[in-house]
């Protein structure tokens, strides 16, 4: 990922475990379809090329500590790029919410602070205190409404743009599918590809198809809304990783910067995706294979040009 640090802000020494440049993957099952395959990461998920940035500019300007609320990839990312700084992290989780045991166990082994709330939110208003009191630097967001996870990490997923459009010979595919939670690096991409368009590397930008596990996104992009508003949520959730029920503005003003749509998908759609994807040998993590049933959707509506779906995780 670093190959791009003049598009990045300026650090001497970047903390890396040899994040980014993974491969792009066309599928046989599926025809014109390619996957940027994230799964090749150092801890199996996109989220390391924030997390590289991210704690690689706390440590350049000073902070000791780190810390995220995230039950799931952010804390694996956050807690590993930590380790190899050298830095204290301190991850936010909703008691009972981890992804799994064995996750749980690796961010001990890495060093990782856990701390536990009675409720998600309470995550948030646990990470603005310390934010406030000790002096953390925080990786993820604490403000409702929701924005973007810490602008500076964010920026890093503009390198899956500058790969997509290298690895595709400076051209650019017709649509990229993109699970989306709060749409960190759906907002980045159209960020990355609109520079390489400016600077005349490429003819446009891509129209982004975000796949979501709930409403709010779709309403606000289709009734001109620019806040989107909550949608209900139910009492379970298996694809915690796009599980944001309320989407951000900064998303909506993404999608409709690309002339792209959003899909709703509920956990039975994501749960045929998952299966499909593993019956063609790809293993992904249910809240991945959004971007999988996205390229489906496309092409069942009649989309004949070139996508690209973004598996962003492998657990």
């Amino acid at each position: 990922m670093w190959k791009w640090r003049e598009f990045f802000p300026p650090l001497l020494s970047p903390v890396s475990l040899g994040e980014g440049n993974t491969p792009l993957v066309p599928l046989r099952h599926l025809a014109g379809v390619r996957v940027k395959d994230e799964r090749a990461n150092p801890t199996g998920s996109f989220k390391d090329r924030m997390a590289s940035l991210a704690v690689s500019w706390a440590q350049a300007q000073g902070f000791r500590t780190v810390a995220v609320a995230s039950t799931g990839n952010a804390a694996v990312a956050t807690a590993a790029y930590a380790a190899a700084a050298g830095l204290n992290c301190v991850i936010l989780a909703k008691n009972g919410g981890m992804a799994s045991s064995g996750m749980q166990r690796s961010l001990l082994e890495m060093g990782a602070d856990i701390h536990f709330t009675e409720s998600w939110h309470e995550r948030w208003t646990e990470l603005e205190r310390g934010v406030r009191e000790q002096g953390w630097y925080p990786v993820s967001n604490y403000r409702l409404p929701p924005v973007s996870s810490q602008p500076v990490g964010v920026r890093a997923y503009r390198s899956l743009a500058y790969e997509i459009a290298e690895q595709s010979a400076w051209s650019v595919p017709d649509w990229i599918t993109v699970p989306v939670s709060r749409g960190d690096a759906l907002c980045a991409m159209v960020a990355g590809f609109d520079e390489l368009r400016q600077l005349g590397w490429i003819p446009r930008v891509p129209r982004m198809l975000a796949v979501v596990r709930f409403p709010s996104l779709q309403e606000a992009v289709r009734s001109g809304r620019a806040q989107p508003l909550p949608s209900k949520y139910p009492d379970r959730v298996a694809a915690l990783s796009i599980s944001d029920p309320q989407a951000t503005a900064a998303a909506v003003h993404a999608v409709r910067h690309s002339g792209g749509d959003v899909l709703v998908v509920d956990d039975e759609d994501l749960a045929a995706a998952q299966a499909d994807a593993a019956s063609h040998g790809w293993l992904v993590e249910l809240s991945s294979a959004a971007a999988l049933a996205g390229a489906t959707e496309l092409r069942q509506r009649g989309q004949e040009g070139d996508i690209v779906a973004l598996v962003t995780a492998s657990r």
